[in-house]
């Protein structure tokens, strides 16, 4: 009897730790996961980080649900925005500051590249100066495309208005590199994506490059800008840091595996040639997307200089719409140390 008693002791015990660590792990294994709606367009090479970390489970793997809608045009975001679809935008910073001029309540936080632009000329035209009387390619007057042309010839030491004769060709970038091709220009800007075919046609000696954005030290357009509400950021400030620690580590990958970027920008992009997947790694992976993701200033200077009338930006400055804290205090923690070890990125 002794011994049945014992056993008997012995079972409830065990049952009685088993319903207490029950009721411990319960909460844990019934806690939802954050969601988190990320409105975003266009589909652009810099914007991997974002898809791969969706594709990876990186978001879930810091606790939230991440909802990607992508949109088709600038007018399906403008609408978006207008109608506070999402909780953090992936677009051009220039839509974002426009809206927050219209009263959304967004900060910047992030940014995972631009598009790789580069100045192109004839090839007899060697240096900068030597673009004094000659006809440059750009946007239509007060458009992003016009801002960035005017402000590579600036930083060119040329004036825009007086040194050429600016030529505005409305279109993509692809309309005035043909211009150039044509002789109808002397230069243009151009994304390096045209260069790649130009030079798989065997035409890259029919221009020369005099500057791009790392001479230039010029990122505006064409960039893939996050920014999250400030309600979001006031009521779930670890939730937006999560967000963030899944695209530096969906970089970090990226680096470290080319095949999953291949695989991505197969996917997202409709990338199969080797060539051009190749050119989309060096250019992109290995050179655009930072390992860091800080926000460049730049285009968000290029915003309030566009739509700085807005009643919603009055007064500001590029610092008040930027939030660097996030990345900072991941900075401090160790994080990207424990991504990349003790070597320098």
């Amino acid at each position: 009897k002794t011994g049945n008693s014992a056993f008997i002791w012995f079972i409830c015990r065990s049952l009685l730790a088993l319903f207490m660590l029950t009721l411990l792990v319960l909460p844990i294994w019934g806690q939802e996961s954050k969601s988190i709606t990320v409105v975003s367009y266009p589909a652009r090479p810099p914007k991997l980080p974002l898809w791969l970390a969706l594709e990876e489970g990186l978001f879930t793997k810091y606790g939230l649900t991440v909802v990607l809608k992508e949109l088709r045009s600038s007018k399906e975001l403008l609408e978006a925005l207008g109608r506070r679809e999402g909780d953090i935008y992936a677009a051009t910073a220039s839509h974002i500051v426009s809206v927050i001029g219209d009263g959304a309540d967004l900060a910047f936080f992030a940014n995972t590249g631009y598009s790789v632009l580069k100045l192109l000329s004839r090839p007899d035209i060697t240096r900068a100066e030597g673009l004094k009387g000659k006809k440059v390619g750009t946007g239509e007057s007060g458009s992003s495309q016009d801002r960035i042309t005017r402000q590579a010839l600036l930083r060119l030491g040329l004036n825009p208005d007086r040194d050429v004769t600016l030529v505005p060709i409305g279109g993509r970038s692809i309309e005035r590199l043909k211009a150039l091709l044509e002789g109808r220009i002397d230069a243009t800007t151009s994304n390096e994506d045209n260069l790649y075919e130009l030079e798989r046609r065997g035409g890259l000696g029919k221009v020369r490059v005099l500057a791009d954005n790392e001479s230039l030290r010029l990122f505006i357009g064409a960039g893939v800008d996050f920014a999250a509400s400030r309600q979001l950021l006031a009521r779930d400030r670890e939730g937006v840091k999560s967000f963030l620690k899944a695209l530096c580590e969906a970089i970090a990958l990226a680096k470290k595996d080319r095949g999953r970027a291949d695989r991505v920008y197969s996917r997202h992009l409709g990338i199969k040639d080797a060539g051009l997947l190749d050119f989309m790694y060096r250019t992109y992976v290995q050179g655009a997307i930072p390992t860091r993701p800080y926000f460049k200033t730049e285009p968000v200077a290029l915003g309030l200089e566009e739509f700085g009338a807005k009643a919603g930006l009055t007064g500001k400055k590029v610092e008040n719409l930027v939030d660097t804290t996030l990345l900072n205090e991941l900075e401090k923690e160790g994080f990207f140390q424990r991504l990349y070890g003790s070597s320098k990125h």
